[in-house]
């Protein structure tokens, strides 16, 4: 069915073509009525089917574009900015994918292109009164009559299906009762004789939903998708597909409600309110976890793996941030809740007091969030199956990536794990308690030998010449296995010296030695102003407490002051001319100490402005490699809390059967593997991109608090068990709490987030 303009899109200038098309609808009026905003949709459909850039994600030979996931990317960040309609019929984009995977080449021909142009639109025959989110429960009863099936049931909660031309549906072929096997997966046409439509009104006031009554339905079996029987798994594909293609599409449409929330609170006076600072941090935080996630899944799909794992994390990320947005969004109108939204005199005509009232369906529709956690807890994480049904294979090994990785960092992390976990025992990290200012020497010089810390610096300088990306998941797998070495001070260190060009010092650290960056830390981070170590003729002097990593450091970088100037100094010095008395960690795995210099001999490698360029090139890789370490934390709190729920039994059955349980390892897996999608995503970013900082700040923030929830719970998970010296769910809780003190406070990143978010759109 693809049209030579289809095919057109695949020779690279869709871009130029879309451009011209967006600049035309630009200059055009924006229509004023529902009815005439719904033409226009079904208009716009049309033209861009009719000029080669529908269905981007589409095969070409469907008439879709065929583009690879970074241009696909690119075409729903040009429609979004452009305000361009959406797609009419969200359940078109549903079935379609399904479609095109099991239809057959009839069914292809006669549904996509009508489908894709919004001539027939489309709803959902999924939920049943008594098979809601239980969808295994549903008892619609197809019989094969020849060349036609016969259709008898009810469909509940169907979305537009007062407008909708079909419904996909499915319905029981097999036998009566509850299970997924004999389930059938059909494409109805509704003006068919014996089906009855009742639209239902909302919270909200609207009439979205309906009942569909089906008496004696005869569908033929043409119409049938899949072979009889295998309705569940076809089912299967409609969702994974939406969750991995939709959410991609949302992400650029989130993005600009989210800038409206910030305006709205710009607006209405809230701007400096530090409350409200954190919750649109929040906000943005969530928008680019959907958005990592839609990346990745969509990737996974584009490989032919299943996305079903971080699709069904994402679903219910989505579902919960609408909820919190439009929550947001109604506060900020502050009195004016009290007027409905048709009132006069309510804020922006009404539309976040319906927005509010709407949004109260995205954790119930499709799967409330209770049965989306089961999902995850069961399908994703593997634990036992709630209803007494067993146990599924995991889809990954909890705390691994969900998303299988690119070849070289899949190397990296089982090279490194496996160095690391083999050497690492929980008795001898109990141990340190009574040698605070030791390390795992061996390990270190195996982690150098690897290439280790200078995994990212200069090939010039002995180093790696790896990305930061790849050197964070360095760090993520060593934190994994609560390595007791000083890799992220060193690396710290390491990434102030290449920032100033201290090749001498750098290739030391390079070669093995290990290093500390010497600065106070408060709860905004390095302290640079106050109460610094003073520089005069070549001589260091002043002390500095609690720095990490600096009773095993062979050199220090020391944050000073130039005696005889005032400017800021950055100074090298090696562990000879200084004295460094080890205070107690709380992070049994770390060192930390009071550095004391005492006119003792420097280097200095930078002053002046470029110590405040230094600072800051070099405080983005810093948050970003604590965030990783808080990373492997989590996932491995994440790894014990789910082996632990699915081994301890109470009452004779394991804990992870339990709802309460299981949500909290589902939870966790969210916080876990969304940290990681964040921290990765803003390693990858250029340091010249204008929003590397503020997407290195929230990922680190977000990475520095799932680490300590992640293991207070598992310690609740796991029970008494968990709260004895010998376990190491507290040495996880210990590392996750020095990490949040040692860079900045969450809290105080998300500030500084939402302050560039306000100073971007005030």
């Amino acid at each position: 069915m693809a049209s030579t303009a289809v095919l057109d899109a695949h020779i690279g200038d869709w871009r130029v073509r879309l451009t011209a098309l967006l600049d035309d609808y630009r200059a055009r009026t924006r229509p004023a009525t529902s009815r005439a905003r719904f033409e226009e949709s079904v208009s716009w459909q049309s033209e861009l089917v009719d000029a080669g850039l529908a269905a981007p994600g589409w095969p070409a030979e469907v008439g879709g574009m065929e583009l690879p996931l970074e241009d696909q990317l690119d075409y729903y960040r040009m429609t979004s900015q452009a305000g361009v309609p959406k797609h009419p019929c969200a359940m078109s984009m549903i079935v379609a994918p399904t479609i095109i995977v099991h239809g057959t080449q009839e069914q292809k021909d006669r549904f996509l292109d009508p489908l894709l142009r919004a001539d027939e639109l489309w709803c959902q025959g999924f939920s049943e009164p008594g098979a809601g989110s239980d969808l295994a429960s549903l008892s619609t009863r197809a019989v094969r009559d020849g060349d036609v099936y016969r259709v008898t049931g009810q469909k509940i909660w169907t979305t537009k299906a007062d407008k909708a031309d079909w419904i996909f549906a499915l319905v029981r072929t097999g036998p009566a009762g509850r299970g997924t096997s004999g389930i059938t997966y059909l494409l109805i046409p509704m003006n068919s004789p014996g089906i009855e439509v009742r639209p239902l009104r909302d919270a909200a006031g609207g009439h979205h939903f309906a009942e569909v009554f089906l008496d004696d339905v005869e569908v033929p079996v043409a119409n049938r998708l899949g072979v009889e029987g295998e309705g569940w798994s076809i089912m299967r594909t409609s969702l994974g597909h939406e969750r991995a293609t939709a959410f991609l599409a949302d992400e650029f449409r989130y993005r600009g409600t989210v800038d409206k929330v910030v305006r709205l609170a710009i607006d209405q006076g809230y701007g400096s309110d530090p409350l409200i600072r954190q919750e649109l941090a929040q906000l943005e935080t969530s928008v680019r976890s959907i958005a990592a996630n839609s990346a990745r899944a969509l990737d996974a799909v584009l490989r032919g793996e299943d996305p079903g794992g971080v699709a069904s994390i994402n679903r219910l990320v989505k579902s919960e941030f609408e909820q919190r947005l439009h929550s947001l969004a109604l506060r900020l109108t502050g009195n004016a809740v009290v007027l409905g939204a048709r009132s006069t005199g309510v804020v922006e005509n009404g539309r976040w007091t319906f927005g509010y009232l709407m949004s109260r369906a995205a954790t119930i529709g499709a799967g409330t969030a209770e049965i989306q956690r089961n999902t995850i807890a069961e399908g994703v994480l593997g634990l036992p199956s709630h209803r007494g049904e067993g146990r599924r294979i995991p889809t990954v090994t909890p705390g691994r990536p969900l998303v299988t990785p690119e070849e070289d960092e899949a190397a990296l992390r089982e090279v490194v794990g496996s160095m690391v976990s083999s050497g690492v025992e929980t008795e001898r990290l109990l141990a340190r308690e009574v040698a605070p200012a030791d390390y795992d020497i061996g390990l270190w010089d195996n982690l150098v030998s690897f290439g280790l810390p200078g995994l990212a610096a200069p090939s010039s300088l002995g180093g790696g010449d790896a990305s930061l990306r790849l050197l964070c998941v360095a760090v993520e797998e060593a934190a994994y296995h609560l390595a007791p070495v000083p890799l992220v001070p060193t690396a710290i260190a390491l990434e102030l010296l290449l920032a100033v060009g201290a090749q001498d010092a750098a290739e030391a650290v390079i070669g093995g030695a290990t290093a500390a960056f010497v600065a106070a830390v408060d709860d905004r981070g390095w302290v640079r102003d106050v109460g610094l170590p003073v520089v005069e003729d070549g001589r260091l002097t002043g002390t500095v407490e609690r720095v990490v990593g600096a009773p095993v450091a062979d050199v220090l970088v020391v944050l000073a002051t130039d005696a005889a100037t005032g400017d800021p100094v950055l100074a090298t010095i090696t562990s000879e001319e200084f004295t460094a008395t080890t205070q107690n960690p709380v992070d049994l795995t770390s060192t930390v100490g009071i550095v004391t210099f005492d006119r003792a001999a420097a280097t200095t490698v930078a002053s002046g402005t470029d110590v405040v360029r230094a600072l800051e090139s070099a405080g983005r890789v810093a948050r970003l490699l604590v965030a990783a370490d808080s990373v492997g934390v989590a996932n491995r709190a994440l790894a014990l809390a789910v082996e632990w729920a699915g081994r301890r039994e109470q009452f004779g059955h394991a804990i992870g059967s339990f709802q309460a349980i299981a949500h909290k390892c589902a939870d966790l897996l969210v916080l876990a593997e969304g940290a990681r999608a964040q921290v990765l995503e803003a390693a990858d970013r250029d340091a010249a991109d204008p929003d590397a900082a503020i997407a290195a700040d929230l990922a680190a923030a977000e990475a520095l608090s799932a680490a300590v929830k992640a293991t207070e719970e598992c310690i609740q998970i796991h029970g008494g068990i968990g709260f004895t010296w010998e376990h190491p769910s507290h040495l996880l809780l210990r590392r996750a709490m020095a990490n949040e003190a040692s860079i900045c406070r969450p809290e105080v990143l998300r500030d500084l987030a939402a302050g560039e978010l306000i100073a971007r759109l005030g």
